[in-house]
């Protein structure tokens, strides 16, 4: 029996945990966006969904600033926020390499420190299943969206409790001992983190459908992203590519 941490150790642990991450982030394929395949896919999904070129857009959770610099590559006005400083220093020089004008900023996914209606859109890729307080942090981006913004979560069931899954599991984490010479589990949370966290394996689309529900917004669309996935999953090691067969999706809804 582990006693999940209280807000703020969990908070500093995982700010903690995606700083030591930030340097090899951006090497594994579903992290950074490795191809221009990938590429061309993100830009075509986001299209779809987001408001009108020049809006104002908040990357909630940017990490190393990946769909940040997408975003203004389409011509966004892009501001991104990441508990952990070691991101957003990679997404600094990241903009700055490709000379795209992104404001990144440290922040909190839960309490943001914007004003009401500041933003047309706000996004978040793989930030969903690791908040504390899921419902929270809803109402906060509904708070600094203007209305009739766009709200943006795209997500997944990272590893579900089906044989399968467990099987894929086992096979990757092998594959990593064995041929990569590494610990499989190193980077995880610890128990105690885990235990505060409502999704800690991830979200299935239709829980993160129920919440946006709850919190209001309308319009709800849920787009399933195989394509963007299996683009991912042709370029991965044995060890990735065993394991990454998750309902990846695109949810989004309107203030």
């Amino acid at each position: 029996m582990f006693v999940p941490l209280q807000e703020k150790e969990a908070k500093a642990e995982i700010a903690a945990k995606w700083d030591d991450s930030s340097e090899s982030y951006d090497s594994h394929h579903g992290h950074g966006i490795k191809t221009k395949k990938e590429h061309e896919a993100w830009i075509e999904a986001l299209s779809a969904v987001l408001p009108p070129i020049g809006s104002k857009v908040l990357d909630v959770g940017c990490g190393t600033g990946e769909m940040s610099c997408v975003l203004a590559e389409m011509g966004y006005i892009v501001t991104g926020v990441d508990l952990s400083e070691r991101m957003l220093q990679k997404a600094r020089s990241k903009a700055n390499v490709a000379d795209l004008k992104v404001r990144f900023e440290p922040g909190d996914a839960e309490k943001l420190s914007f004003e009401d209606e500041s933003f047309d859109a706000v996004l978040n890729r793989h930030v969903f299943w690791t908040l504390l307080r899921p419902r929270s942090a809803l109402q906060e981006w509904k708070r600094v969206l203007k209305n009739e913004g766009r709200l943006i979560v795209i997500d997944g069931l990272w590893m579900d409790v089906s044989l399968e899954s467990k099987l894929r599991r086992l096979i990757g984490d092998l594959s990593i001992l064995i041929l990569e010479r590494r610990n499989p589990r190193e980077g995880w949370y610890s128990k105690e983190t885990e235990s505060a966290l409502p999704h800690p394996r991830g979200m299935d689309a239709q829980k993160a459908r129920t919440y946006l529900e709850e919190a209001g917004f309308k319009g709800i669309d849920l787009t399933y992203l195989d394509n963007i996935r299996n683009i991912q999953r042709k370029h991965m090691p044995f060890s990735q590519k065993v394991t990454h067969n998750a309902a990846y999706y695109m949810i989004c809804g309107q203030k």
